[in-house]
C-alpha cells in the first residue's frame, strides 16, 4: 500500500466536502447549539461544566452521527452508481488505497467539524469555569470524535455492501435509529427482569453487570460512559451511575477504536471483492 496515493485520495476527499452545501450546513448548526448550551449552561463552576458538557453529549449524540452518516453513506455506491468509481480504479491505485483514502479524508472533516464545534463552545466554558478540568474536556471532545468515526466506518462499510445510495443512507440511518433506542430497549429489558427504577435512580441499586457489559454494543453509551469517567462523574440525568472497576476508560476508548476497525477492515475485504 502506497500512503502518498491514499493521503492524495484522502486531500481530494476532504477538500470536496467542506464544500458540500449539507455538511456546512450540518456544520454551522452543530456550532451555534454547542454555543449555545456552553453561554446558557455555563455556571462559574466545575458541577456547571459537568452539566454543561452532558448537554453537549447529547447534541453530539444526534447530530456527529448524521454528520458521519452523511459522509460517509455514498462513497462507494454513490460512485458506482455516477460512474466516477470506474475512472478512478482506472489509475494505478489499489482498491486498499481507494477506501482507506476516502475514508481517512471524510473522518478528516469530522475532526474538523466536532473540534471546531466543542473548540468554540470550551472557550466559553473555560470562561465561566475555569481550567480545573480542561484536560477532561479534551477527553469529551476526543471520544465524540472516536464516535464520528465509529458511524463514518459503519456507512462506508455499508456503501460497500450496497449497489444504491438511497440504500446505503437506509441503513445509516437504521443504524442510527437503532443506537438511539438501544438504551430504552435495555431498560426495558432491567425493568422487565424486575429492576427497580426508582431504586436504580436514587442509588440504592446497583447496574446489573449485564447493562454494563451491553454498553459495548452501543458506541453512543460506549461515549456517554468514557465522558462521565473523564470527569469522575457519579450520576447523570437524575441516575446513579457509578462505573464497576471492570469499566475503565481504557477500556472504552479500545473498544471504540475496534468499533472503528472491525467495519473499515470488512469494507476493505468487501470492495476488493465487489464488482463494479
Amino acid at each position: 500500500m502506497n500512503l502518498k496515493k491514499v493521503y492524495v485520495i484522502g486531500k481530494k476527499e476532504f477538500l470536496d466536502n467542506l464544500r458540500n452545501k449539507w455538511v456546512i450546513a450540518m456544520t454551522v448548526i452543530f456550532i451555534v447549539l454547542a454555543l449555545v448550551a456552553s453561554v446558557f449552561g455555563g455556571k462559574g463552576s466545575i458541577g456547571g461544566m459537568e452539566e454543561t458538557v452532558m448537554v453537549l453529549l447529547g447534541i453530539a449524540a444526534i447530530l456527529v452521527p448524521i454528520i458521519s452518516i452523511m459522509l460517509g453513506y455514498a462513497t462507494i455506491s454513490g460512485e458506482v452508481e455516477n460512474g466516477s468509481l470506474s475512472l478512478l480504479l482506472s489509475y494505478p491505485v489499489t482498491r486498499t488505497e481507494v477506501l482507506l483514502g476516502k475514508f481517512a479524508g471524510l473522518g478528516t472533516v469530522i475532526v474538523v467539524a466536532t473540534v471546531a464545534g466543542f473548540g468554540i463552545a470550551g472557550a466559553v466554558i473555560v470562561a465561566a469555569a475555569g481550567t480545573a478540568k480542561l484536560g477532561s474536556y479534551l477527553l469529551f471532545i476526543f471520544l465524540c470524535v472516536m464516535l464520528g468515526l465509529v458511524y463514518l466506518s459503519v456507512s462506508v462499510f455499508f456503501s460497500t455492501l450496497c449497489s444504491k445510495r438511497s440504500t446505503s443512507l437506509g441503513l445509516g440511518i437504521l443504524i442510527f435509529f437503532w443506537s438511539s433506542i438501544y438504551g430504552t430497549v435495555i431498560l426495558g429489558a432491567f425493568l422487565a427482569t424486575g429492576g427497580d427504577l426508582m431504586a436504580l435512580a436514587t442509588g440504592q441499586a446497583e447496574i446489573p453487570a449485564w447493562m454494563w457489559y451491553s454498553m459495548f454494543l452501543s458506541p453512543a453509551d460506549l461515549t456517554q460512559t468514557g465522558v462521565m469517567l473523564a470527569f469522575g462523574m457519579k450520576s447523570a440525568f437524575g441516575y446513579a451511575m457509578e462505573t464497576p472497576a471492570y469499566i475503565s476508560l481504557p477500556a472504552v476508548v479500545v473498544a471504540q477504536v475496534l468499533w472503528i476497525a472491525v467495519p473499515l477492515i470488512l469494507g476493505v475485504w468487501r470492495f476488493r471483492r465487489r464488482d463494479i
